[in-house]
């Protein structure tokens, strides 16, 4: 008998999946930039990498806010024009500057960077591993490199696992993991901050705003429906796909699937016996 096909879930839902996991430190994010700042003690001149930088909301809130020279780098091409379009717009000139490469292949000399920092998006790198050695690479002796990666927190199950990494984008790994990565890249000292829930206890500066749970509308019910159907799968298997999505959703907004860790340490200039 014939596996059932796969139905891709609708942007839509990618959306509220994103909201659900996300949100929590998107509402938070100057506390958690401050708090990196903090960590990595950024100076005025610094050279700074962003990795992962996206549309370069964070690379410039960096050189706004610490007058260092910050590089953002992204593979995504579209995400790195609006990047330089935001560059272009902003009010103040600014040690700013955007490159499109691999996360996993930065196109940079060795050793160059004070500090360097991994965004959620070298989860979706192809090799996470080689992303962070990447990052240690171009980072000086004695340089900071802080981690913002989600983890996985609570046992799900494995479907469960892959539909979040499907709907998100990105690949969670365990605390652990993300240290061992480190370590193997030569980084030392590593100090973790759980930002999981918003700021840790006693670096609250501001109330966190409350994320509510994500529900499916009766919109986004129709759409995954009438995608279910067109993949030949009929009405069962359309309410199937529904049930699943909403169970997905109460999971992760439930029990915390996915946290989030700030993970700082520094580039050891000798190497580190395994």
């Amino acid at each position: 008998m014939s596996a059932s096909p796969h139905v891709p879930p609708v942007p839509a839902v990618l959306r509220l999946v994103q909201l659900a996991v996300l949100g929590r430190w998107r509402a938070t994010s100057d506390d958690l930039y401050r708090a990196v700042v903090r960590a990595a003690e950024v100076q005025p001149r610094q050279e700074v990498l962003v990795s992962g930088c996206g549309d370069g909301a964070v690379a410039e809130w960096l050189a706004v806010r610490t007058e260092a020279s910050v590089t953002g780098v992204d593979p995504d091409d579209s995400r790195i024009e609006a990047a330089e379009e935001r560059a272009r717009t902003a009010e103040t000139v600014m040690p700013l500057h955007f490159q499109q490469a691999p996360l996993d292949d930065l196109p940079h000399e060795s050793a160059v960077f004070d500090v360097a920092i991994g965004e959620p998006p070298l989860s979706a790198a192809g090799d996470p591993a080689r992303a962070v050695a990447e990052l240690a690479r171009v980072t000086k002796p004695m340089g900071v490199v802080v981690l913002l990666q989600p983890t996985w927190t609570s046992d799900i199950a494995e479907a469960s696992r892959e539909a979040t990494v499907e709907r998100l984008g990105l690949r969670p790994h365990l605390l652990v993991e993300w240290k061992q990565m480190l370590r193997d890249a030569g980084i030392v000292e590593l100090q973790v901050q759980d930002w999981t829930d918003g700021p840790p206890a006693g670096s609250r500066t501001a109330e966190v705003p409350a994320v509510r749970q994500q529900r499916l509308t009766l919109g986004h019910k129709v759409q995954i429906a009438g995608r279910a159907i067109r993949r030949a799968r009929g009405l069962r298997g359309a309410r199937s796909a529904v049930e699943k999505e909403k169970a997905l959703l109460r999971e992760l907004s439930r029990e915390r699937a996915i946290g989030f860790q700030l993970i700082k340490g520094v580039k050891w200039p000798h190497p580190v016996a395994s």
